[in-house]
Parts: structure tokens; sequence; C-alpha cells
């Protein structure tokens, strides 16, 4: 992996570089050891699991690496973390996790669960945000309770892939069929692509809103999923996608699939939104905020 971090509890993470390490750990012990040996070593935590992770190739370039890299470390380090074979074991970075799609695992309860619950509660307005960034799909307060009670019911806060860099999009991805009639839609290919394909059943009207067409008399629903959840690791860099699919259904039809758009995970982002201070607290994000704690907090409790 080409990131780390050294603070358990913190979604700050940051690119592996001898000098940024060097000063966010002073050179000294947790971080800085030495083995029975008597060879450095170096160490921090994987931001994804939370496990503790060995810095390679730091002040003597390998010769088949030439830049730095983490690498998971099989044992805890005192005053660097705990190690979870179970996290280990789903986490993107190791070798072990193949990132079949046609999977939706689900992993034992323990402290990573715990902390990846803990983020999309005290964080929903954050993750409500980048579900709408992300799909072009403005989530309203409706929505975004039947998001968390299909969430809770499905168990997603099990989902073995779920980590503490994907929280948002795994958040989505365990939310199956969402109805998004009604709502505002912010991609505007997106909308002009719904309303394309079927112009006697849906049109935009002027807020932005999806609805049925003034023409149209019969049950019409507009469905969003998520699918394909994969991973990549390229040169020590993460890369993880899932696709949007948008469907259509007119009365005891089947529903047909309108169109899909890939959704590529900006973790920096994610991070950084977490990170910021001048978050703008308003009703709303209040109201989501008090929709989380209220259906997925006993599940902490």
């Amino acid at each position: 992996m080409n990131v780390y971090k050294v603070e358990l509890k913190s979604q700050a993470y940051y690119p592996i570089g001898i000098t940024d390490y060097e000063k966010r750990t002073a050179r000294r012990p947790p971080w800085y050891k030495t083995s029975d040996n008597g060879t450095p070593q170096y160490f921090a935590i994987c931001p994804a699991c939370n496990n503790p992770i060995q810095i390679i190739g730091f002040y003597k370039k390998l010769a088949n690496t030439p830049n730095p890299y983490g690498k998971h470390f099989s044992r805890p380090i005192p005053g660097v973390g705990i190690y979870d074979q179970d996290a280990y074991e789903w986490c993107p970075y190791s070798k072990k996790n193949t990132g079949d799609q046609a999977e939706r695992p689900k992993r034992e309860k323990g402290y990573l669960v715990e902390q990846i619950l803990g983020l999309l509660i005290h964080h929903f307005d954050k993750v409500v945000y980048f579900i709408s960034k992300d799909t072009g799909v403005s989530i309203n307060e409706k929505i975004a309770r039947n998001m968390l009670l299909q969430f809770r019911d499905e168990e997603g806060w099990l989902y073995a892939r779920a980590t503490l860099m994907n929280a948002p999009w795994a958040f989505l991805y365990m939310t199956d069929n969402q109805d998004i009639m009604y709502t505002k839609i912010l991609d505007r290919h997106l909308a002009a692509t719904l309303c394309e394909q079927y112009p006697d059943y849906l049109a935009i009207n002027e807020w932005g809103q999806l609805r049925k067409h003034p023409d149209c008399k019969e049950y019409i629903h507009v469905g969003m999923y998520q699918t394909k959840h994969a991973h990549h690791v390229q040169d020590n860099e993460l890369t993880e996608s899932i696709e949007c699919v948008f469907t259509f259904k007119k009365g005891y039809a089947p529903a047909q699939e309108i169109c899909r758009k890939k959704i590529t995970f900006d973790y920096r982002y994610f991070a950084n939104i977490i990170n910021f201070a001048n978050w703008e607290v308003t009703e709303r994000n209040q109201k989501l905020l008090t929709l989380a704690n209220d259906i997925l907090g006993p599940l902490l409790r």
C-alpha cells in the first residue's frame, strides 16, 4: 500500500514518504523499532483495516521496488495496534481478498465493524452528501431513512469488504433498490437519459425533480441499486468502484434497466470531508444524524 496513518481512531491518512513519516512519528517508538536481530523496523497503521503495517524500503531502496510501501504485519505491535486476522483477510490491500464481485460476504463482529458503524452514525450527513454527489440523485430524508432500514435489516454493517476508507460507498452498496421518483436529479446527463428513454412516462419539473409525465396515468417506479463492487491494487495504489444501476418499472411488468454509471471511490476527498472542521451544521444535517443514531445506534449498544 502507498498510504498510512498513525492514529487508530482517526480517518486521516497520508501518502508514504520519508519526510512526512519522520515528522509525524518524530522517529520515536513505537513507530521506530529494532528487531531481535538488530534490524531497524518502521511501523504504521493500515487506513483500511486498522491493522499494523511495516514500511519497507524507507532508507534503503529495494532492487525491485523503487518507492517505499506498506506491508501488513502479522502480529500486534505494542503502541501501534492489535492484529485482527479477519479484518486483514478482507482488507482490499490483502492478497487474500480476491475482490470477487459475485460475493457479498459477512465478517464477524469486532473492533473494525464497530468503528465503521460508528463512522456511519456520527458522519451520516457527510455519507449522504457523498452518495448524492456520486449517484447524481439528491438523497432526501425519506430515501435516507429507507436506506438505513435496509442496511440494518440486510446486516450491511457486517459486509466484509467495508473499510474505514470506503464506508459511504459500502453503505450505498448494501441498501438494495431504492425508489427515486419525485427526487431531485443532480446529474443533468442522467436526468436527460431517464426522460429520453421513457418520454411518455417521465419528466423533470422546474426544480429538477423526477416526476410522472402529466399525461401518464399508470403506476411507474424508477429505482436505483448498486452492483459490481470491485477493487484493484497496482503499484501499491488501491482503486475501488461500484456500478449504479437505474431501473424503470410500469405496473406489474418486470423492471427494466435504463442505464448505469460507474462510481470510482475518491478516498482522499472523503477523508478530507470527515476531518473538515468547518462542515456546515444545518437542520437537515441534524435530522440525518438523528435518523442514523436512531436506526443504527442500537447496534453499537
